[in-house]
């Protein structure tokens, strides 16, 4: 897990007026961004399915995932992220991180662009 904060922007793709801005850990550990149902809520974005998630401490819970779409230092992409509930960490997870087009550079504490690899090479056709 990567130990520093990243200022995001979300907001509701079928209504990008509708937007909020928040400041959420950086954790590749995370497969999914985590944002407070307080944040989504009043931007109106559609819940689309329900998760269980194991915690550290081995409990499980249920969270709603919701569509959204994000923005970092200038990169966007659109993602499913979860609802969290009061005592729910804000998190930029990793599936947000590839939508984003971004890595973490844990050493100097910031977002950086992600160079992907192919899985087939024009060569390989």
């Amino acid at each position: 897990m990567a130990t520093f904060t990243v200022k995001l922007k979300v907001w509701n793709p079928a209504n990008p007026s509708r937007s909020a801005e928040l400041e959420a850990w950086a954790d590749t550990g995370a497969a999914y961004s985590w944002i407070s149902k307080e944040r989504l809520e009043p931007l109106g974005v559609q819940r689309v399915r329900r998760l269980q998630f194991k915690t550290i401490e081995g409990h499980t819970v249920e969270r709603d995932l919701a569509a959204v779409f994000l923005s970092a230092d200038g990169y966007t992409g659109g993602d499913n992220v979860v609802v969290a509930e009061p005592g729910d960490l804000e998190v930029l997870g990793a599936h947000s991180l590839e939508s984003l087009g971004l890595s973490v550079d844990p050493v100097h504490k910031k977002l950086v662009p992600l160079v992907v690899a192919l899985g087939l090479s024009a060569r390989e056709k």
